[in-house]
């Protein structure tokens, strides 16, 4: 009897225990994905005039003001957000910089027509892509290499709650560099499990976000 439940209990503890989500495929683009690529360009635009107009002994430079409204979150060097459709994520692997400049030549139809999103969203998580640039005949590096992992912590009240763990290994890019850097995004793929909202947790804060269509 002894035996009996607590075998029970150990089914019922690795049930509720977090499951690590695998990574789908990878993609690059040449913005920062999602909806809030223009006001990164703008912030790391600013960044690149403060560190030319120090470098001048200049005390003031000329900043670009953003519209973007927005609450997002947006942080330096990682991005995350949940897409929905297949449309939705055919325009953030194609965003318009890369249409424009033909600079992504692989194609991921296949990849983005194998997800079923009637039963399945995609969560994407990107990072500034490691690389050397020479800028104004200066050599750059950003070999800044992340490690990220997505834990899923399952429902609680049609909220699929997930866990996004990144470690960065290395500095990032700052100034006229950072405007050279492409960014590297990986696809994460999830049932819905009948949620319609998902809460993100990074660094013990909270993100929401809705998954209605």
């Amino acid at each position: 009897m002894f035996i009996s439940l607590l075998s029970v209990l150990s089914l019922f503890v690795s049930c509720s225990a977090p499951v690590e989500v695998k990574e789908g495929f990878v993609f690059e683009t040449t913005l920062r994905p999602g909806n809030d690529g223009v006001s990164d360009l703008a912030n790391r635009l600013n960044g690149a005039l403060i560190e030319q107009a120090q470098k001048a002994g200049q005390d003031s430079a000329l900043v670009l003001q953003s519209d973007d409204k927005e609450k997002a979150p947006l942080y330096e060097d990682i991005a995350f957000l949940p897409i929905v459709s297949a449309e939705e994520l055919e325009n953030v692997i194609g965003d318009h910089t890369e249409k424009r400049f033909r600079t992504n030549q692989q194609d991921f139809s296949a990849q983005i027509g194998a997800i079923d999103f009637k039963k399945n969203f995609v969560l994407l998580v990107g990072h500034p892509k490691a690389a050397t640039s020479i800028v104004l005949g200066e050599i750059s590096s950003n070999q800044a290499i992340y490690a990220d992992k997505i834990m899923d912590h399952g429902l609680d009240q049609k909220k699929r709650k997930v866990e996004l763990i990144s470690k960065r290994l290395g500095d990032t890019a700052s100034g006229l560099a950072s405007l050279m850097q492409k960014w590297e995004s990986k696809v994460y793929i999830l049932d819905y499990k009948n949620c319609d909202s998902l809460l993100l947790e990074i660094d013990k804060n909270i993100y929401p976000f809705s998954l209605k269509k």
